[in-house]
């Protein structure tokens, strides 16, 4: 009776863990809605780990931040809200002196033939359910600006426009379209 028991947890279990995604991804969408690339979040101890790759961006380093909202109507993204912030009193800034929002993230920086490959783990949030979660709320957006973020201004670290917007919804995958952050990411693995 014992074992029958366990084996009845051990799938309540499984079942529960099914109904919470460790891996996500979203296309990356410039202002014309093109698709530049993608983004995958994957559960990490630390938090949410993040992996960008994309191409069709100027060379550079652009701002990169978790905003509010997932919506990215273009041209502007300012559907997207503000920055993801889990707890008021933060500011803007990884640098900032009175904390940081969960959702800002160094630079990405762009390399001359306009392709990017982004890693980062966002402490503090998560795939599961629960109040860091990145898919509260309905979801989130990432949002790649045109410009560097000074990681200090307020409210977006001075980075400029907003230039590309991927929208983060728990059960929606990315496009089966052609996606250039796959060749990105091909070429990336060829290089190791």
């Amino acid at each position: 009776m014992r074992i029958l028991g366990l084996i009845v947890f051990c799938l309540f279990l499984t079942a529960c863990q099914a109904n919470d995604e460790t891996i996500h991804e979203a296309d990356i969408k410039n202002q014309n809605l093109d698709i530049i690339g993608k983004a995958k979040f994957q559960s990490d101890p630390g938090g949410v780990k993040l992996t960008v790759n994309l191409e069709g961006l100027e060379p550079g380093l652009h701002g990169i931040h978790l905003h509010e909202f997932p919506k990215c109507e273009p041209p502007t993204f300012e559907s997207a809200g503000n920055h993801w912030s889990n707890q008021g009193d933060k500011k803007h800034g990884l640098m900032h002196p009175d904390g940081h929002h969960i959702g800002d993230m160094p630079n990405l920086e762009v390399s001359g033939d306009g392709t990017a490959t982004f890693e980062y783990v966002i402490k503090e949030a998560s795939l599961q359910d629960g109040k860091n979660s990145i898919f509260k709320d309905e979801g989130k957006a990432l949002i790649i600006h045109s410009g560097q973020d000074d990681g200090v201004s307020q409210p977006a670290g001075d980075a400029g426009e907003r230039a590309a917007c991927a929208e983060i919804k728990k059960g929606e995958e990315r496009s089966d379209g052609q996606n250039p952050g796959d060749q990105v990411e091909e070429q990336e693995e060829e290089k190791e």
